[in-house]
């Protein structure tokens, strides 16, 4: 239920114009290279929900421009919904918050922030965990290249109420959609023919009381409770008995494919017939790159378009990589050895949303292969370990000034603030230099032991056709872009990368 912005907001106390010229933290934030976003709440308690009216402004002068806390808010003046939103970072002051776009008559209204894809629905990451500020986007960028959707972002500096809020990241929230995920709108009446194929989002996740959606066949990795496949989209007060139906039936012959012993159902049909490949095999790389303590199991989503456009079931979007890259002891995620989706490496917890297919098809040859050919790929570009660290260099020169004014308002740095493996980094540099050196190992293990042998990979994927299309022109830093003269990467849907320069 929303509370009206015009009875709660505009009888605040504190008039929204005033609050614009008298930024507290001054001392802090006065001038920016990033884009500035100032939220008033008139002083309100942000709830984890409902989302309750604010106003919502965006500064921003420019690429190469300075932006001051008096401009005027030339890039976005307007309102939105704003609650908070996580699980254990809950606990931390510094929040991250969910953001719906409305206008002054309380309905949802869609914009495109800063060069990103007009949507309604925005998510303020706090990346409180990561004191290099670097993870996420990273993680972003990189299953970007490989071809894949995955929420595209913006570092900006945040004011709530006066207050200086830090660092963050304003990205997009996983939603259906032309610029989001690109499937097939399910509606209502879509319960019959090729309509009722697709799309669907489906999520794994921690599981509550009120968790909703379908039991699979088989257990999770817990060994007790079957896997639990959560609705995403439709939402589960949305979805249809003949759509329920539809894809829970689909999913058993998927998973009776996975888990016999020839790969094949009682269709005859395999396991990779059913499934984009290249998204599985991508899926899993990012998150053993990552040694993602979270991986496979929470905030993990997966999706199917509509049989007439693939209706291949892909992994993706990814969420959730902020416990990553050496960060934190959870599941052993400090050692850059070792596999994430055995589970079987100290602290590694919620088996019960664990899917046990990866196990198999770690197993399966024309798996192995491909996942070798990927990774042999991505090894020579992006994931090369120079192309790396100057990526990782690039990003924390943007964010420089920022990341200092972050850690005046929050001092995490030298402090344990979560289940982080010893000793503490004393410097942001020295944290810069431990991502650096832990993110070294893990390509140097992953090169010794990921299987597979890329000249036997002989699989047809059927889902690319022949002649291949661009899937998304990004920056240097993997923004989505649309800027003429400068360089550009052409990501296209084989995998495939270009850097040219468009001149206008």
């Amino acid at each position: 239920m929303k509370i009206s912005i015009k009875n709660y907001l505009f009888s605040s106390l504190i008039p929204i114009f005033i609050l614009k010229f008298n930024v507290a933290n001054c001392q802090i934030l006065t001038n920016s290279n990033l884009p500035i976003i100032i939220i008033n709440t008139g002083g309100a308690n942000i709830p984890d929900e409902p989302k309750i009216p604010a106003s919502f402004q965006i500064i921003n002068n420019g690429s190469g421009l300075i932006n001051n806390i008096n401009d005027f808010p030339n890039h976005y003046d307007g309102f939105c919904g704003i609650e908070t939103r996580g699980n254990s970072t809950q606990g931390f002051q510094k929040k991250t918050y969910s953001i719906e776009l409305w206008n002054s008559d309380d309905e949802d209204t869609s914009a495109s922030l800063l060069g990103m894809g007009k949507e309604e629905d925005w998510i303020l990451h706090a990346m409180v965990i990561d004191k290099s500020q670097v993870r996420i986007p990273f993680s972003f960028y990189v299953f970007q290249r490989m071809g894949h959707y995955a929420s595209n972002w913006r570092y900006i500096e945040l004011i709530i109420d006066n207050d200086y809020r830090g660092l963050y990241i304003l990205c997009e929230k996983i939603k259906r959609d032309d610029d989001r995920v690109d499937i097939a709108k399910l509606d209502e009446d879509d319960i019959y023919g090729d309509s009722l194929t697709g799309g669907y989002i489906l999520r794994l996740d921690w599981l509550g009381y009120y968790s909703q959606g379908f039991s699979s066949n088989y257990n999770s990795q817990s060994g007790y409770y079957p896997l639990f496949y959560q609705w995403y989209y439709p939402k589960a007060e949305n979805i249809q008995q003949e759509q329920e139906d539809y894809i829970a039936d689909w999913f058993s012959y998927f998973e009776s494919a996975v888990f016999s012993n020839d790969y094949h159902n009682n269709l005859g049909i395999r396991y990779t017939d059913y499934i984009n490949l290249n998204s599985f095999v991508d899926f899993l790389i990012i998150n053993e790159l990552s040694k993602n303590s979270d991986g496979y199991k929470l905030s993990s989503y997966l999706h199917k378009n509509r049989d007439k456009n693939g209706g291949k079931l892909n992994m993706g979007p990814i969420w959730d990589f902020d416990q990553t890259y050496g960060v934190s002891e959870v599941c052993s995620n400090y050692d850059p050895t070792g596999w994430t989706y055995l589970q079987n490496q100290p602290d590694c917890e919620d088996l019960m949303s664990m899917p046990m297919w990866w196990q198999s098809m770690m197993q399966d040859t024309i798996f192995q292969n491909r996942l070798k050919c990927r990774w042999q790929n991505f090894r020579t570009a992006f994931l090369h370990e120079d192309s790396v660290f100057n990526w990782i260099n690039l990003d924390t020169s943007l964010i420089s000034d920022a990341k200092n004014r972050n850690f005046t308002r929050w001092p995490h740095i030298g402090q344990q603030i979560w289940i982080e493996p010893s000793p503490i980094p004393q410097s942001y540099s020295e944290e810069i230099t431990v991502l650096k050196q832990w993110i070294s190992n893990r390509l140097d293990w992953l090169d010794l032991n990921f299987p597979g042998n890329c000249d036997n990979d002989i699989t047809v994927i059927k889902e690319h056709a022949t002649k291949k299309e661009i899937f998304k022109v990004i920056d240097l830093l993997g923004r989505y872009t649309k800027q003429k003269n400068q360089p550009s990467l052409f990501i296209y849907d084989d995998g495939s990368v270009e850097k040219r320069i468009v001149i206008e």
